[in-house]
């Protein structure tokens, strides 16, 4: 009863006999409550997400075919892939935030983006001239999004909203791929959620593409794609995946698995790896090579690990935290049966 002492006269007549307006208000808050705590269990889930928007989901026409180059020369044949990773699409770096020294916009990303397949395929008509060339692989390893993984007030600038970009931008690279698609006989694309897409402010261990904004964008762009009978997707719900190219095994992930030991962890990276091969030994997941973006850093580590430089190229991040240029550049590569990973080429943006 002492706590009914503080109540006013009309609070204490509400207790004893509420107001049906006020019970059926609270009745009706409860329902909503409950309703929140069953969406927030299913925000993020890019599947549902895809499944809403699927119906107005524009498919693409396929690019008339191109005719392949014939080799002057009688090498064994090659198979190339393609690295797209940190594009960060709706990220805005101001060149007056960095000192001139760099900027980027959505018209960047945009420009970027349409050059990749365009020099792709330049280079790789280069190698043509030796071996044959009909299929690609492209390993989109994240990061396709700033997202929203930090408060508002720390949060980095952006051109657009996220919900704008994330259509947009998978219209984007929808038809990059279906530009491939034309110069090959066969496109194997691999999409790897990064840590930038996801709708949690912490990493999680579990439901990771199920809670990234980068899925839902792959889920949209494999849908654009449909009619293109050439390309071919895998988009795995683990952090890491292991696929073969012409018996050569490589683990692509988007490097978020590896712990931050110094501004560019060269020890964290090579320990984690070296990890991961402990606990996949005497099985078939085991691998040759590893391939990574997130660092924002082209590096190569005992031979078999590939740091992939970063679409967006150089931002307030690499000048000011990570203390690295980072150019606007993609990486090309190419693998024989006989010599395994043969070469890599930067495609420069």
């Amino acid at each position: 009863m002492s706590d009914d002492k503080s109540l006013s006269e009309r609070e204490l007549l509400g207790k004893v006999d509420p107001d049906p307006e006020l019970v059926s208000l609270r009745e009706q808050l409860s329902e909503a409550l409950s309703d929140v705590k069953r969406l927030k269990t299913q925000v993020g889930d890019d599947v549902r997400l895809f499944e809403a928007v699927r119906s107005n989901v524009e498919i693409l026409e396929p690019y008339p075919r191109v005719s392949i180059p014939k080799p002057t020369l009688k090498h064994a044949p090659v198979e190339a892939a393609l690295i797209l990773c940190d594009a960060h699409s709706e990220e805005l770096v101001l060149a007056e935030e960095i000192e001139g020294l760099a900027s980027y916009d959505w018209e960047t990303f945009e420009q970027r983006m349409a050059s990749v397949p365009e020099k792709a395929v330049e280079l790789v008509n280069i190698m043509r001239q030796g071996s044959p060339i009909k299929k690609l692989h492209v390993w989109m390893l994240g990061d396709w999004f700033v997202g929203q993984i930090l408060p508002d007030e720390l949060g980095w600038g952006s051109s657009m909203p996220l919900p704008a970009a994330l259509p947009r931008a998978s219209m984007v690279v929808a038809d990059a791929l279906m530009r491939l698609a034309s110069h090959f006989e066969e496109v194997e694309v691999v999409g790897i959620a990064g840590n930038h897409g996801r709708n949690t402010t912490r990493p999680v261990t579990k439901m990771t593409a199920d809670r990234n904004w980068d899925y839902s964008l792959y889920l949209i762009a494999q849908a654009m794609t449909a009619d293109e009978e050439r390309i071919h997707w895998t988009l795995p719900k683990s952090r890491v995946k292991v696929v073969d190219v012409m018996g050569w095994k490589n683990a692509l992930t988007h490097g978020d698995i590896c712990r931050r030991t110094h501004t560019i962890p060269y020890f964290g990276i090579i320990n984690a790896i070296r990890k991961q091969h402990d606990t996949r030994r005497r099985t078939t997941e085991d691998f040759d090579y590893a391939w990574m973006g997130h660092w924002h850093h082209w590096g190569l580590l005992e031979g078999e690990v590939i740091i992939c430089p970063p679409l967006i190229g150089h931002s307030q991040f690499s000048q000011y935290a990570v203390h690295e240029r980072a150019p606007a550049q993609q990486l090309l590569a190419f693998f024989s049966e006989k010599h395994a990973l043969m070469s890599m080429w930067p495609i420069n943006l």
